[in-house]
């Protein structure tokens, strides 16, 4: 490994860089976080009736479409999380859900007049999905393996916490992921240091969680580990610590999160409560780099945003299909999500509702939107931009105008600051642009959705309300009134 200095030196003049970009108006004044995952915002749908948001939807031609499954369980509250659940054991209300599940399957199936969901990947999340008793974990596999066309499937995703992947029980589990076909595990270690991870007031400890990525290779499995940055409690030394030791692990992907202070899901999380003690806006960039840099080290590369793999096809298939490919997507269970090629629905956050819309035979969402044609042009950018690159063709197929004709001043913008380039096939982040991905895709927000007022950025060329009326989007030239 280099010498803990050089980290920090190339940590700093990256800092400069980010310092530039904000006296610019690329990045708010207090350095405040909010993630470009989705568009618009999660937290920022209004209210929505399932047939009325449906009713015009119709699924792919090519009957194609990713499955997300939500289990809003966990054995304790962390400090970062902004998803409502229940914690602890709670056997006979896991029960319940998995059986509420199955019907809100069948409601679906019914709606679209299917008999069986054909994804090109599929994630099972939460929450916990793993903590269930090894007996409802099989129960909901047999079930999935019955609704579910694996013959396109090219990835099996379960997010899985350290503790249900060890003892008995946890090779279980692993056991049970294996035989029903699952390919990958997404790990949720956030830290190696036992005392950040009581910071985060995570059940685990790093040997539990080196435990469990060592028996899920046994079995294997491709594994994914998560790390944050930026809690408190974290320092740059420790936080240089906990990734060079990452490095070192038998994992095929190491993906990176920047603390969410601000509601991201449909809860507060509790690291509001500790703001005071959370590192500054320049320690947690510095944070970044230093990771960037001991990643690349030792040959680690960002081949989607955030993520960090030395193989390519080592990258999250649904994560690429949504984003990337905006690919169509259904979600089931409390907070699941759908992300369609068109519109975009979100089920309740709160159990009993959840259980009475089942029970009274409709589907649970209780929010989304049909995008308009500017907001689906916006939603195409964004979302690609961020995780890896616009493909022009595809932006053409999806919005019947060229990507050259559309944001002409603001992506000019971008480019004379070294943000993004483009070629013959597509736009995309440089490696400054990637390091401020959030913020660069935040450029093309609706100003309604852009998370925050125009006075929290400075008045440069960069600021995010610039550039940016229905006229800029569309390429419309104002004063002849005719399309560019």
């Amino acid at each position: 490994m280099k010498p803990y200095n050089d980290y920090i030196q190339r940590a700093t003049q990256m800092l400069e860089a980010v310092h530039a970009l904000q006296d610019e108006g690329l990045i708010c004044d207090m350095g405040e976080f909010i993630p470009s995952v989705h568009y618009p915002p999660i937290t920022q749908y209004d209210n929505a009736l399932p047939d009325d948001i449906l009713k015009t939807y119709t699924l792919p031609p090519d009957g194609l479409m990713d499955l997300y499954v939500h289990f809003p369980f966990c054995i304790q509250a962390c400090t970062f999380c902004h998803y409502p659940g229940l914690f602890g054991n709670h056997h006979e209300e896991k029960t319940k859900y998995i059986q509420y599940l199955k019907r809100e399957f069948d409601i679906y199936f019914r709606r679209f007049e299917i008999e069986r969901i054909r994804p090109r990947a599929i994630l099972i999340g939460g929450g916990t999905p793993t903590h269930l008793a090894p007996s409802q974990l099989e129960d909901f596999l047999q079930f999935l393996r019955e609704k579910v066309d694996f013959s396109d499937c090219k990835q099996f995703n379960y997010d899985v916490d350290p503790n249900s992947l060890v003892g008995d029980d946890g090779i279980k589990r692993l056991e049970l992921l294996r035989d029903y076909g699952v390919t990958r595990l997404t790990i949720g270690v956030q830290s190696l240091d036992d005392d950040i991870l009581k910071w985060m007031n995570r059940a685990h400890n790093s040997d539990t969680a080196i435990e469990a990525i060592e028996n899920s290779k046994l079995f294997g499995f491709d594994v994914n580990i998560e790390f944050i940055f930026g809690h408190p409690g974290e320092t740059l030394e420790n936080w240089t610590d906990v990734m060079q030791k990452a490095v070192t692990l038998d994992t095929d992907e190491i993906q990176l999160y920047r603390l969410k202070v601000l509601a991201y899901g449909d809860k507060q999380g509790n690291i509001i409560n500790r703001r005071n003690s959370i590192p500054d806006f320049d320690q947690t960039m510095r944070m970044k780099q230093i990771a960037i840099d001991i990643l690349n080290d030792n040959g680690w590369n960002e081949n989607l945003r955030r993520v960090y793999t030395k193989n390519k096809k080592n990258i999250s298939h649904y994560a690429f299909n949504q984003c990337c490919r905006l690919y169509d997507q259904v979600g089931f269970g409390m907070t699941g999500f759908s992300s369609y090629r068109d519109r975009f629905t979100i089920n309740t956050q709160h159990f009993e509702e959840y259980y009475n819309a089942i029970d009274n035979g409709v589907l649970p969402i209780s929010r989304g939107i049909v995008r308009s044609p500017e907001e689906q042009l916006r939603w195409s950018i964004i979302l690609p931009l961020k995780n890896m690159s616009v493909r022009k063709s595809y932006f053409e197929n999806m919005n019947g105008r060229k990507l050259g004709s559309v944001f002409t001043d603001k992506i000019k913008n971008l480019k004379d600051y070294g943000l993004v380039e483009e070629d013959d096939h597509s736009l995309y982040l440089t490696n400054l642009g990637s390091f401020v991905a959030d913020e660069v895709a935040e450029q093309f927000n609706s100003i309604e959705y852009i998370p925050h007022d125009r006075t929290r950025y400075a008045d440069g060329p960069l600021n995010p309300y610039l550039h940016n009326t229905s006229n800029d989007a569309f390429g419309y030239i104002e004063e002849v009134g005719v399309r560019s």
